[in-house]
């Protein structure tokens, strides 16, 4: 599944499995399985909602359940109602008081992971064309 154009929302009722690539800011408000893939946007994880998998964003904001690795170049952060068990690659992060988060924190590859990030990403967008 591919994005672009406006702000995208995945309302609440809505389950995807499978991979996303998004070329703008995306809000998932139901349940994701899967990997998502937008190094140049944020993504925002709302309350109530779970997602499981991979995630490579600009930034990411999480409000609901997330299990799996985010890798974030600018930064990540938990909301009150976060519950996150997770490895995350960022080189900043925000935990609210409330949130819950089991796993580790990697501030020191966010570059170079992104940067491998970029070109994965360019490498599967030219074998789709």
């Amino acid at each position: 599944m591919s994005l672009s154009g406006t702000d995208g929302v995945f309302p609440s009722g809505l389950a995807i499995v499978g991979e996303l690539l998004a070329r703008e800011d995306l809000t998932i408000q139901g349940n994701f399985d899967g990997q998502i893939t937008m190094p140049d946007h944020h993504l925002s994880i709302g309350a109530g909602s779970s997602v499981k998998g991979k995630i490579v964003a600009r930034a990411v904001t999480i409000g609901g359940m997330l299990d799996g690795s985010i890798l974030a170049r600018e930064r990540i952060e938990l909301m009150s109602t976060a519950i996150v068990r997770a490895h995350l690659t960022t080189a900043k992060i925000m935990l609210a008081d409330g949130a819950t988060f089991q796993g580790t924190i990697d501030p020191e590859r966010t570059e170079a992971a992104m940067a491998v990030a970029r070109f994965r990403e360019k490498r599967t967008g030219d074998q789709k064309t």
